[in-house]
């Protein structure tokens, strides 16, 4: 492995006739990176007065965004930033985002964080911050996920001015979000350097990048080049708790998607970019188990089209999402006879992480057994080589593991709730929460940690007139 000392983010680049955007990086002048962002959309119309210094630094803002997806292959003492001059605000807002994330990934592979993160200005291009009008639009980014879809038919009711956005590709599970909430996909394609890929085959480190953190920036530039106001996304409260405290800072693996990042981002965009547009979660002020009593009650029309297995949808070297292949098997743990139905078909789900653990836990409560069957092929907790995962997201070993996964108080309330679906033939993971956890924790205590997931919170920062219609009718 061929040691670096210096990272630079080089320069980007912009092509107006093509709403192309190049955005270039390097270890030592040696190793170079081209990401390419493609903002084309025939089916949307762009707006007729941009202006080129207004644009010029919302691609300033995505360069010094991106280089991440390189950068953690080799992290450097040093980051020479070529392309623009950042003030102090600025360099101790850039710090602060990639100690919190980066922390992570510094914690798995034991790098010590002393003498990294330090950002050397190379530049002398200074732009300040140029306002502009937008219309009342709303663009929504949408992953596979039930919360997405949740925040969608929230807004279908009483918001009807919104469009979504993807980032990268539109999958059959966005597709079909599309067609049944009957709203169009703007799409926003993203082409990774191959040079990473390259980097990833020798050795190099490779870990998750802060993708919610790219797509903020990635959608500022949207929204001005389409002309929206506010940028909506679907983080729940839960986002907002660390896994595990290391050096000197508390680790979140959901940084870019709690509460602390949209706070500080707005802050940011409100002095550097926009003070029109918005960015901010709508589901905020509720819990993970409250977002998914919602969608199992009202929106079952999408049960067998979504998905939160990340293993499912992961990036290989051709840039392709692939859909995990497997056979549904004979019979079932709950007892439903599955003859006659497809035996062979694309899964969601992979049946193995802990985001399929957490989300068939928090679902469980709510669906029959059908539906269990439906979604997920099998009833995961009479899976008992998924013992050690679901220990942890209990809270009983280790630590709440490093996926979008939430707190153990949540998996605990939902196997209570799920406790009385099974009459006869307790499944094995249940058996370990009425075994370890149940004789710990009385009722009165359990009507505590339901008062506390199912309320309704206040503290988010989504604009007033959108608040004011979704919390009078939810």
């Amino acid at each position: 492995m061929q040691k670096f000392t210096k990272f630079y983010i080089s320069n980007f680049e912009f092509d107006y006739k093509n709403l192309q955007a190049k955005f270039r990086y390097n270890f030592d002048n040696e190793v170079f990176f081209e990401e390419i962002l493609d903002f084309n959309n025939e089916w949307f119309n762009i707006r007729e007065d941009i202006d080129l210094v207004v644009l010029d630094n919302l691609l300033f803002h995505l360069h010094i965004a991106l280089w991440i997806s390189y950068y953690k292959s080799f992290p450097t003492n040093d980051l020479i930033v070529e392309s623009w001059f950042l003030d102090n605000f600025q360099l101790s807002y850039w710090k602060k985002f990639y100690e919190n994330w980066l922390w992570e990934f510094l914690y798995t592979n034991n790098i010590l964080p002393k003498w990294l993160f330090n950002f050397v200005n190379n530049s002398k291009i200074k732009y300040k911050k140029k306002d502009y009008k937008t219309s009342n639009k709303s663009i929504v980014a949408i992953w596979w996920w039930k919360d997405s879809i949740v925040t969608i038919e929230l807004l279908k009711k009483w918001w009807t001015d919104f469009d979504l956005v993807v980032i990268w590709k539109i999958d059959e599970l966005k597709q079909y979000t599309s067609d049944i909430s009957k709203k169009k996909i703007l799409q926003i394609k993203r082409q990774l350097s191959l040079n990473i890929f390259e980097l990833n085959s020798k050795w190099y480190y490779n870990w998750h990048v802060p993708i919610t953190w790219l797509i903020a920036f990635i959608l500022e530039v949207t929204t001005y080049l389409y002309d929206y106001k506010y940028i909506i996304l679907s983080n729940e409260k839960s986002a907002n708790f660390w896994n595990v405290f290391w050096k000197w800072l508390n680790i979140n693996h959901q940084y870019s998607k709690s509460l602390d990042f949209e706070k500080d981002f707005s802050l940011y965009v409100n002095k550097y970019i926009s003070s029109e547009v918005k960015y901010f979660s709508l589901l905020r002020w509720m819990y993970e188990v409250k977002i998914a009593k919602l969608f199992s009650e009202y929106w079952k029309q999408y049960f067998n089209k979504f998905s939160s297995c990340n293993n499912n949808f992961k990036i290989n070297s051709k840039i392709n999402f692939s859909l995990f292949q497997r056979k549904r098997p004979e019979g079932s743990t709950l007892g439903i006879s599955l003859q006659g139905e497809g035996l062979e078909k694309s899964s969601y789900w992979c049946n193995n992480c802990p985001k399929c653990a957490f989300v068939f836990s928090i679902l469980r409560p709510y669906l029959t057994e059908k539906e269990v069957i439906d979604i997920f092929w099998e009833d995961l907790y009479m899976r008992k080589d998924l013992e050690k995962l679901f220990r942890e997201l209990l809270g009983l070993s280790g630590i709440k593991p490093f996926e979008c996964v939430w707190e153990s108080e949540e998996v605990i309330y939902s196997m209570y709730l799920t406790l009385s679906k099974y009459t006869y033939n307790l499944p094995f993971i249940l058996k370990i929460f009425q075994e370890e956890i149940l004789p710990k924790i009385n009722n009165q205590e359990f009507e505590n940690i339901e008062k506390k997931l199912v309320t309704i919170y206040n503290d988010d920062i989504i604009p007033l007139d959108l608040k004011k219609i979704i919390f009078m009718n939810i």
